[in-house]
């Protein structure tokens, strides 16, 4: 199967054999599969811990299929991921739309054998092909560069914690995840915002300060957006984003501010880069401005800030937290770039006048 680096991000891929096996393996592991080891479909239903993902996959036919020979890689959420969705029960799987959650489905599992060992240590997003069709990107931290001492073991795959690892199949392998990954095939993220009514105000003033169509281009895209809430508790209503005059405002600052460009990233690789290049903080300049966003990590929880950057003396517009408990609105892969959804505002109308 395919495997390949996405080269927008700059992190080094560091591979070494002596990390490897320093890492640490407490999960359940199997030497070598043998008659008494499940197959993946069989181990699914049997394990409660994961019976609203085996009524997904009934539901949809790929029980079936993950029962066959493989090799299989299953990236099996736990019933809490499905509950934040406002899944509770196998009768709240069967009402939704089959073929979609299909889809959705089949983008957990990967038609090979991936072990943790596989992966390359302290690669970022480092894309892998799926049974959907569509790449999926698993990272690895595993030691801090110059601190070896001390070992991390931490695998995700398109943002989600794998929290349970190595878990050896008859016909592949398990991998226990935290929330349930989300992706939209054939959507750009502009589509994934237009297609909300929540974040309309956003949208408007995106389209108001020509930011608009370009989202809708090969990207990738990191779009950080507020809902319409963030934008009422600020007192920003629809009627004051349509009263702005464009060429007495920075609207680059004002909504670009939301924006990475050339950049995929999970809000979970922020662990990573504070791991793998002991990066605490990510700071950017803003396309066309001064003004610096910030993204910090924080155990888990996130921060976002702006500020003006290089202009002295520097000036503190605003910042969000973005709690980790939040997972569920986060890391919306779409196919040129990903959105987090943000519940709050970095920037109001008049910190950006000209």
């Amino acid at each position: 199967m395919k495997t390949r680096k996405y080269t927008g991000l700059l992190l080094p891929v560091v591979i070494s054999s002596a990390l490897f096996t320093s890492c640490k393996h407490e999960d359940l592991a199997v030497s070598k599969p043998n008659e008494n080891v499940r197959t993946a479909g069989d181990f699914i239903k049997n394990n409660y811990d994961f019976s609203l993902f085996y009524a997904a996959l009934d539901y949809t036919g790929l029980i079936r299929q993950l029962n066959e020979k493989g090799p299989f890689t299953v990236l099996a959420p736990a019933n809490k991921a499905f509950m934040e969705l406002g899944i509770q029960t196998a009768a709240d799987v069967q009402r939704l739309n089959r073929d979609s959650l299909k889809q959705a489905m089949a983008f957990h599992i990967l038609t090979r054998r991936l072990m943790q060992a596989d992966v390359p240590v302290n690669g970022v997003d480092i894309e892998y092909e799926t049974l959907a069709g569509i790449p999926l990107y698993a990272t690895f931290a595993c030691y801090a560069p110059g601190n070896s001492a001390y070992s991390y073991d931490k695998l995700y795959f398109s943002g989600s914690f794998a929290y349970r690892k190595d878990v050896q199949l008859a016909n592949g392998v398990l991998h226990a995840l935290v929330k349930v990954m989300k992706q939209y095939p054939g959507k750009t993220v502009r589509q994934w915002l237009a297609d909300r009514p929540d974040y309309s105000i956003f949208v408007s003033g995106l389209k108001k300060f020509g930011l608009w169509d370009e989202l809708a281009g090969d990207g990738p895209f990191t779009i950080f957006a507020p809902d319409n809430k963030a934008f009422t508790d600020a007192g920003i209503s629809q009627a004051v984003v349509d009263d702005l005059e464009t060429d007495k405002y920075i609207g680059q600052r004002l909504f670009g501010a939301y924006i990475l460009y050339k950049k995929r990233y999970f809000l979970a690789d922020k662990i990573l880069f504070n791991i793998v290049n002991g990066e605490a903080s990510y700071l950017t300049t803003i396309r066309n401005d001064q003004a610096v966003f910030g993204w910090y990590d924080y155990q888990g929880d996130y921060n976002l800030s702006l500020t003006s950057g290089r202009i002295q003396p520097i000036i503190y517009y605003g910042s969000v937290d973005v709690p980790g408990a939040l997972g569920y609105r986060l890391d919306h892969l779409c196919s040129n770039g990903i959105v987090h959804d943000t519940p709050g505002l970095l920037i109001k109308p008049e910190q950006a006048l000209k």
